[in-house]
């Protein structure tokens, strides 16, 4: 697929002192990356950089020796990238009891020509815009707060357990397609219809990036708000 884009942003919020974000993107893979940490003081952030750096670095064009087709390759290599973050984080944890308890959402695209892996963990998500329609790749691993508070609890979370749970999915990739990653900071005080206004009056993803961040702190932004958008 040429002519792939991607832009990314982050924002603290209105909240929050911190920000417990990272995202990453590589043109030359066309591969972007959120996640969003969790934990007590600055453990969200250690788990949600140690998940981002992981796979930036593991995230490589897989063997051409591997035992089975390109496509069923790539699965393997984010696969097993996720994987290997989620021993990261919690070898990490136990050499410091001040990270005990931390993790992060992931979420991970990555293109190679017509075709996108899709992989996730927990509520950060995944759209997919397409001739003016916004559609949700991921599902949220998560339960509504049994104290009502806006944020749901998660069910899986890469660092969480010693076997990460994985949901990855391939897709076609059609001309036109724009690509939407980001943290729950923006989908839960930002409706799918301010998406797809925001997505169709920008005139480019740098600017959509920034807005979408605006429209979640018009609507109080409670959370940190990370946005990566990917323009195919």
């Amino acid at each position: 697929m040429a002519n792939v884009s991607l832009y990314g942003k982050s924002d603290v919020g209105l909240v929050r002192n911190n920000n417990e974000d990272n995202f990453f993107t590589d043109p030359a893979r066309t591969l972007a990356i959120v996640a969003d940490g969790m934990g007590g003081h600055a453990a969200g952030e250690v788990a949600s950089q140690i998940t981002v750096d992981t796979l930036a670095e593991l995230l490589q064009m897989p063997s051409s020796f591997w035992p089975f087709g390109r496509a069923q390759r790539e699965r393997a290599c984010i696969l097993d990238a996720i994987r290997s973050a989620n021993r990261r984080v919690r070898e990490t944890a136990a050499q410091d009891t001040s990270l005990a308890g931390m993790g992060t959402t992931l979420v991970v695209l990555w293109i190679h020509g017509r075709r996108a892996h899709v992989a996730h963990v927990g509520d950060s998500r995944i759209y997919r815009y397409r001739r003016g329609g916004l559609v949700q790749l991921t599902r949220d691993h998560s339960w509504p707060s049994e104290e009502g508070s806006m944020r749901n609890v998660l069910t899986r979370a890469v660092g969480a357990e010693d076997h990460v749970e994985i949901d990855h999915q391939m897709l076609d990739v059609t001309p036109g397609d724009i690509f939407l990653l980001c943290s729950d900071g923006l989908t839960r005080p930002v409706t799918d219809e301010m998406i797809v206004q925001t997505l169709r009056e920008a005139k480019d993803g740098d600017e959509a990036s920034q807005r979408l961040i605006e429209v979640a702190k018009q609507n109080g932004a409670p959370d940190n708000v990370t946005v990566v958008l990917v323009h195919c």
